[in-house]
């Protein structure tokens, strides 16, 4: 990718998490990559396209960063703390884990990929904890990784909305997260 490609992806996600997809128009995205609008359309056709790209860098980063944060724990449990820590940290910093409305469909279509990749990452956490004898083990993996998605989208949107609280509410939204999992009803950190 260019540096001028990169500078526009940088403006789209900044603008985004300032002023929601209402702020990203083609001379907000120009003005704030310090590019000229000509070398803005050179680029891209319309705004849709800039967010579609911008999403989709955005998405590779966040599952890369996903995996790396997984990758260093060893138990079911633990993986669901770093999970929640992870997604808080995204999060106070103006990204969330929001709905996909208002986007357009290829942009949908990214966000879509990332929340099937976090679902995934999810059920395969249960079905290593079921198996390890940590979580309950009549858990519905399919049913409980979409619940937790969607308790993370909570999370993220908590945390967003009151940086200021992200400690705590990670340390309740964990704490809720395992109560609801666990197999022996104990806190297993």
């Amino acid at each position: 990718m260019t540096p001028a490609r990169e500078r526009i992806i940088e403006a789209t996600l900044t603008l985004v998490a300032e002023h929601g997809l209402a702020g990203v128009t083609m001379v907000a995205v120009a003005k704030t990559a310090g590019v000229a609008r000509a070398t803005l359309y050179s680029h891209y056709p319309d705004v849709p396209s800039i967010l579609a790209e911008a999403t989709t860098a955005h998405n590779h980063d966040a599952i890369e960063g996903l995996r790396q944060v997984l990758g260093v724990v060893s138990r079911p449990p633990q993986a669901i703390e770093q999970l929640v820590r992870h997604i808080a940290s995204i999060s106070s910093h103006g990204h969330t884990l929001a709905t996909h409305y208002g986007f357009p469909p290829e942009v949908r279509d990214q966000l879509g990929a990332f929340d099937a990749e976090l679902e995934h990452q999810i059920g395969s956490i249960l079905s290593d904890g079921i198996a390890a004898g940590e979580f309950r083990a009549g858990l519905d993996t399919d049913a409980t990784a979409t619940l937790l998605r969607h308790a993370l989208i909570g999370v993220s949107e908590l945390v967003a909305a009151t940086p200021e609280r992200a400690a705590r509410i990670v340390d309740d939204a964990v704490t809720t997260l395992l109560a609801a999992i666990t197999a022996d009803q104990k806190d297993p950190r």
